[in-house]
């Protein structure tokens, strides 16, 4: 009996071993490639099928403009975000900052884009405040597109718990989340630095003064999100099957696939894990699966060439000297 109780101890243990080593993230990257790759596989031959005229091309460079605009936007709002936890920087363009590190999220481990902008605002702030301006950032753009969710129909409670995420960023809340991510996440930032940054940062400590709510930040992020949204549209109507689902719920849907997307990749971009998200979520309505899919790999793309036309702004303007 004793024998069988240490056994069965040493199977748990093993078991929780396995499940600490595993990577979840990862994990369920794989699991969204599959989903969609079969999808994908399921529906080659519609997909062969569908034809690309001068109109779907003309949505295509629509949805490229929005979603173009909506980083420029989520810059703005970094910097709103940024003046709004108590930092004032004057020599700093963080506009461009965001632009310019905004491409890096696509390299393997999708964090150099904060490491990035981390070395550049460290010179200015203190490290404190540098790391608290990048941890918050992320927050912003959670508490953005769950402020759509519950679009999709009337319900209470969904608002309620949706909405009630704004409230993260009161000042005792958000001291208090600060503080928890940087105990996770801090070492990706300071592990970066040497002895001179440090000695620099600590000179360069801005002045307390008093934290407001950032009422600014959250509307700017929130148009961002419309207009990331307005981009995903415009690729859905290259297809024709706007028409199939009403707007609430599309936008419902899409900033749920977006926010999981946000939380959860492994791969650059949150790849795999939006196109299956919506895929799984928009699969009872009455949508062609095939025109679905290529919406999707279209957006994917758009979104994609809008990153990398936003990180060419500020060198366009220096060729040019505009």
């Amino acid at each position: 009996m004793l024998n069988l109780k240490k056994f069965q101890l040493e199977i748990n243990s093993f078991i929780f071993w396995i499940l600490s080593k595993i990577n979840i993230k990862l994990l369920v990257t794989c699991i969204c490639f599959v989903f969609l790759g079969n999808s994908i596989y399921e529906n080659s031959e519609s997909l062969s099928n569908l034809t690309i005229t001068s109109q779907e091309i003309l949505w295509l460079i629509l949805g490229i403009l929005f979603s173009f605009l909506s980083v420029i936007i989520n810059a703005y709002a970094w910097k709103l975000l940024i003046d709004n936890i108590g930092c004032e920087i004057n020599k700093l363009n963080i506009v461009k900052l965001f632009l310019a590190t905004n491409i890096y999220k696509y390299l393997p481990g999708g964090i150099w884009h904060f490491v990035s902008r981390y070395n550049t605002l460290r010179l200015e702030l203190s490290k404190e405040k540098s790391i608290e301006s990048i941890l918050l950032e992320p927050i912003l753009m959670l508490v953005a597109g769950f402020i759509f969710i519950p679009f999709k129909g009337f319900n209470i409670a969904i608002y309620i718990l949706c909405w009630s995420t704004t409230l993260i960023f009161l000042p005792a809340f958000r001291q208090f989340v600060v503080r928890k991510l940087k105990a996770f996440k801090a070492k990706v930032f300071t592990n970066n630095d040497n002895i001179e940054d440090r000695k620099l940062a600590q000179n360069n400590q801005n002045n307390p003064r008093t934290i407001f709510y950032p009422y600014k930040p959250i509307l700017v992020e929130t148009i961002f999100v419309f207009f990331r949204f307005l981009g995903f549209l415009c690729c859905i109507n290259a297809f024709s099957i706007g028409s199939f689902v009403a707007r609430g719920e599309l936008i419902s849907y899409f900033s749920f696939a977006w926010i999981i997307g946000l939380i959860v990749p492994a791969a650059p971009g949150g790849l795999g894990v939006f196109e299956s998200v919506i895929l799984f979520s928009l699969g009872s309505s009455h949508l062609p699966e095939a025109s679905l899919i290529a919406s999707l790999l279209c957006y994917r793309l758009v979104s994609t060439i809008s990153d990398i036309l936003v990180s060419l702004v500020y060198p366009v303007k220096r060729l040019f000297k505009v």
